[in-house]
């Protein structure tokens, strides 16, 4: 494995690491997706290892149907009930004291 592969591989697993600790957080994920969609394109091949263009934009596009989930999952409402929840709790709450 060489080292374009490496680095690759480390932008993947970087990724995947990051957005299982950011679940639950919408805008923490959608900022890591483009972070690392802009440092993966950045990511400069030589024209002698041409092979790994196209294994970095499966890993670009990977990133981006991350991103779309995440706004997907957003717009359905699957992030915003437990925020709504606790908004209404805090009113009632401070009513009783």
């Amino acid at each position: 494995m060489n080292y374009y592969e490496q680095q690759l591989e480390r932008f993947r697993r970087n990724f995947n690491f990051s957005f299982k600790i950011y679940e639950g957080r919408p805008l923490e994920q959608k900022t890591l997706c483009l972070q690392m969609k802009d440092k993966v394109e950045h990511f400069r091949i030589p024209k002698n290892f041409a092979m790994h263009y196209r294994t970095r934009q499966q890993l670009v596009n990977y990133i981006q149907d991350a991103y779309f989930e995440v706004q997907i999952q957003e717009k359905a409402g699957k992030y915003g009930k437990a925020n709504t929840k606790m908004q209404h709790e805090r009113p009632n709450k401070a009513l009783r004291n």
